[in-house]
């Protein structure tokens, strides 16, 4: 079943029966709207911007590693470290900041079944089908499909993709 969903080309328009509705018995997958994208690009992007991000982490080091006698005292020494998944992230927000429009998702950058295989969080989604009424525009989106297209290279354009964990249709829940 999962690679008959990816082998799908993904639709530029989403089909009603995709639409959730409150009085079917069964809800439909979970699809999102957007791009797919390249990371390397992104974090080039980035890079270019003055956007990277970096983060605090945690090492344990005993401090002399020639020692053979096991040290107890172990002391934590707190590094940085440059985090491309919230660089990445970050780069998102403010491609879409640059146009003027706030990304609605929660994480914009998700893996979605396609091609015949997931693509491991390289799209940019912008919405589900179950958010559809705080979805942008049609002209929000083909601003920043245009922006894209200057700056990251993203030629074409946003199609609704299965989300690569919810793409079954499941049974309503009744309370």
């Amino acid at each position: 079943e999962i690679f008959h969903v990816a082998s799908l080309p993904g639709f530029k328009r989403l089909p009603r029966q995709l639409v959730p509705n409150e009085r079917h018995v069964m809800h439909p997958p979970v699809y999102l709207y957007g791009w797919t994208i390249s990371r390397k690009k992104l974090l080039k992007y980035a890079k270019d911007n003055n956007l990277r991000r970096y983060v605090q982490k945690m090492v344990w080091s005993n401090g002399d590693s020639d020692s053979d006698e096991v040290d107890e005292d172990f002391e934590p020494e707190t590094v940085t470290v440059y985090d491309r998944c919230l660089t990445i992230e970050t780069a998102l927000y403010a491609l879409a900041k640059d146009v003027g429009l706030e990304i609605r998702y929660q994480c914009p950058l998700v893996s979605v079944l396609a091609r015949g295989t997931v693509l491991v969080a390289s799209f940019f989604a912008l919405y589900s089908n179950y958010q559809l009424e705080d979805a942008p525009s049609r002209d929000e989106v083909t601003t920043l499909w245009e922006h894209l297209r200057a700056r990251v290279g993203v030629t074409k354009p946003p199609r609704w993709l299965p989300d690569d964990d919810e793409f079954r249709w499941r049974q309503r829940c009744w309370q």
